[in-house]
């Protein structure tokens, strides 16, 4: 018994929309983690344009014992990452280091502030130069590279959410650099530690962004192979992470 033309467009068809549906709830899932630390972005405005008082912001303790808050944001990033889309199976692995990232900023951010609790038993008075910077340098530097990093997953993941399996996509942002939503995985957690730095996202950074490289190159090791001169070619005309920026050169000197 065979199906028709028609029934196997359906099924490919909800398919699609599953991915679609899939894809745009990771997204949502992350939105709402950062709409979390909005109140915190606004006051360093704020403090930034002259609005707030810096040093009435750093009287207030940091959070503790917000596990449930700490637990429903782990919650969604864990699901903005098994539900985005990737251009091969096996892209999802490296994602566990995110994952294992932000179990570390959030347990701090809401649960115990470790580092803060580390560095003042040493004798340091870091809790209130800890609030201030992260509402005087560390959300306005910080928020930035965490907005870049979710629009590159955004504008990677749309070029890919329509394709099954192994793909070779080379439109949109793909056309710029070969692995936008590693690169954007890779800023997210930069802005992310210079928002709230803390010694174990410091030790993790490093190791994460080893990681998301080695498994660019596992990645583009499988395109090689399946796509051959194909892959090869877009690799030779496009960077890997860094886009090219355009000089402009003057005329050449003309001889006398």
């Amino acid at each position: 018994m065979t199906s028709s033309p028609s029934a196997a467009q359906g099924i490919g068809r909800r398919a699609s929309d599953k991915r679609i549906i899939l894809a745009l709830a990771a997204i949502v899932a992350l939105i709402i983690v950062g709409l979390g630390a909005f109140d915190q972005i606004v006051a360093s405005i704020a403090v930034y344009i002259g609005l707030a008082s810096l040093a009435k912001i750093t009287g207030a303790p940091l959070p503790r014992d917000l596990w449930l808050i700490a637990l429903f944001n782990i919650a969604l990033v864990t699901l903005f990452v098994f539900l985005t889309p990737v251009r091969i199976r096996e892209s999802w692995k490296a994602h566990g280091a995110y994952v294992g990232f932000m179990v570390s900023l959030f347990s701090e951010m809401y649960g115990f502030p470790l580092t803060v609790y580390f560095l003042s038993s040493a004798g340091y008075a870091v809790e209130p130069a800890f609030i201030g910077y992260i509402f005087a340098y560390g959300q306005l530097v910080g928020s930035p590279l965490v907005i870049i990093g979710l629009i590159l997953i955004y504008k990677g993941w749309k070029e890919i959410v329509f394709k099954r399996g192994t793909v070779l996509v080379t439109d949109g942002i793909y056309t710029v650099i070969r692995h936008p939503q590693y690169l954007g995985f890779l800023l997210m957690t930069l802005g992310q530690f210079v928002v709230w730095p803390t010694i174990p996202t410091a030790i993790l950074w490093p190791i994460l962004a080893v990681l998301y490289y080695r498994q660019a190159r596992r990645e583009e090791a499988v395109l090689s192979e399946k796509f051959g001169e194909r892959f090869q070619e877009y690799a030779r005309k496009t960077p890997m992470f860094l886009p090219r920026i355009p000089v402009r050169r003057g005329p050449k000197p003309t001889s006398p």
